[in-house]
């Protein structure tokens, strides 16, 4: 029965060696190749408008900290039209990504349209449990300055006590 079949059966051990594979496979890639690759899941997300990839790429220590329905009013009037990563490299766990994009400002307010430009940063990407997250920038000032979100969240699911009369 085998020998009829014979390449669907191959079809089907490929394609379910390839589901297996998915994380695992991920995490045993060369790691700056797969850094570059959630760079650009990143990016190719901030271009379609696609906030809640982009929320699901920073760090999981943020997403406990920051819930998606608070990211998705923080986010701002940054519009992305498009991306270039540059550069990348690794110091331990932590992934540095060299980015271009091009960007504008966007709002109804805008008495003229702001010409869309091209600007390169560096941006900080952080190795949990074999994958990499980007950590969340701040727009201004210091762009990453030492913030522990998981300190963050547990104040912010802290109970609540009441003065006592």
């Amino acid at each position: 029965m085998i020998r009829k079949i014979g390449g669907g059966w191959l079809l089907l051990v490929l394609a379910i060696m390839a589901g297996c594979a998915g994380p695992q496979a991920a995490a045993t890639r060369d790691p700056v190749q797969r850094l570059k690759e959630r760079a650009a899941q990143y990016w190719d997300a901030r271009v379609k408008g696609d906030l809640l990839t982009t929320y699901l790429l920073h760090e999981p220590a943020f997403q406990r900290a920051v819930t998606l329905t608070a990211f998705l009013q923080g986010r701002g009037v940054t519009h992305i039209y498009d991306y270039e990563i540059a550069d990348q490299k690794i110091e331990g766990d932590l992934g540095i990504v060299k980015t271009k994009v091009k960007w504008s400002v966007t709002h109804p307010a805008l008495v003229k349209p702001v010409e869309p430009k091209w600007s390169d940063f560096e941006e900080q990407w952080k190795k949990v449990d074999g994958e990499w997250y980007r950590k969340f920038r701040f727009p201004v000032g210091d762009p990453y300055p030492p913030v522990d979100w998981d300190e963050t969240a547990a104040e912010q699911n802290a109970p609540v006590s009441k003065p006592s009369r």
